[in-house]
């Protein structure tokens, strides 16, 4: 359900290379699974990045996430696609720096 060719062909590519009996088995052991309603064991900073115009991760999913990470910084970028790309470090590097 992208909307983006480029990170439609490289989704395509992944499932393509993938064995899929482990694939099928992967999917089956996460069935059910939820983030817990609170991930305070997590201490290290984590850097969460997404786009609004990414159709498979939702904003609010994100945005969820985010708010259980207690050291959580949501870094909202263009695309799914910019997400992947070597031009995204220059959004990234602000909290690089802020956590040291």
């Amino acid at each position: 359900k992208t909307k983006e060719p480029a990170q439609r062909a490289r989704y395509e590519r992944s499932l393509a290379a993938q064995d899929l009996e482990r694939l099928v088995l992967s999917m089956k052991a996460n069935l059910g699974y939820t983030l817990p309603a609170a991930c305070d064991a997590v201490a290290m900073p984590c850097a969460v990045l997404a786009a609004s115009s990414d159709t498979l991760h939702g904003m609010e999913q994100v945005a969820s996430v985010v708010e259980r990470l207690p050291n959580a910084t949501l870094i909202e970028v263009p695309s799914n696609q910019y997400a992947h790309e070597a031009d995204v470090l220059a959004d990234v590097e602000p909290f690089y720096e802020a956590v040291g």
